[in-house]
């Protein structure tokens, strides 16, 4: 069950917005200034809607706050609605824009549609050791600097990982990677690949411990033999 935190001063706004969410299954926090939502975000919400007239704090300030440590998706529910303050709304870290007034359909749409776009985000990000990979953006970062790796590379890391701790035989890494367009290659295409993908995510990629060689039937991604 997730849980939204709602960031309006506005006490019965926040208080029908909150119902309304209720009503469709969400566990919902309110704060009604910027000390009340400080506090709540140690909850770990899963959403967060924020006005930005808060008594107390700017709601694009707070904004950036928030997205120095978190990577909650945000929705901005506001009146201040001039093309300048929707574009510093994105810029500050805000996932979604609406202005007030607004409808409680569209609103709960847009919530579901940030955050399935989140769990897709999250679901193409893995974390291994040291490594981070970001398939959807095509980032690859290491000991926190980011690696630009080639768009064969990111399949050939999909493809390992996707089969962690399985040998994949230098055949089926030829099928999976480059058959796919018809394209003929040998096998030190493979070769080739793997030694430049090692001289990025190894630390010495003679004796690598990510992508290791099986003598004779081809690779394996981060096991122990």
């Amino acid at each position: 069950m997730s849980t939204i935190l709602i960031i309006e001063d506005d006490k019965l706004l926040n208080e029908g917005v909150s119902f309304s969410l209720q009503g469709e299954g969400y566990i919902v926090l309110s704060a009604y200034n910027g000390k009340q939502a400080m506090e709540l975000l140690n909850y770990n919400p899963d959403l967060i809607i924020l006005d930005i007239n808060l008594p107390d704090k700017n709601g694009m300030t707070l904004c950036e706050y928030i997205r120095e440590d978190m990577s909650v998706p945000i929705i901005f529910l506001t009146a201040k609605d001039t093309e300048e303050d929707i574009v510093k709304g994105f810029k500050v870290g805000g996932d979604d824009y609406i202005t007030k007034p607004f409808s409680l359909p569209i609103l709960k749409e847009r919530i579901k549609a940030v955050m399935k776009r989140r769990i897709r985000e999250r679901d193409s990000i893995y974390y291994y050791q040291d490594l981070i990979f970001d398939f959807t953006k095509l980032k690859f970062i290491k000991d926190d600097v980011e690696i630009s790796i080639t768009a064969t590379e990111v399949k050939l890391l999909e493809l390992f990982i996707q089969n962690k701790g399985k040998v994949l035989t230098r055949t089926q890494i030829l099928d999976k990677i480059w058959d796919i367009d018809g394209d003929f290659v040998d096998e030190n295409t493979i070769s080739v690949n793997i030694r430049r993908l090692r001289a990025k995510i190894e630390d010495d990629p003679s004796k690598p411990i990510f992508i290791k060689t099986v003598f004779g039937i081809g690779y394996i991604w981060g096991d122990d033999r």
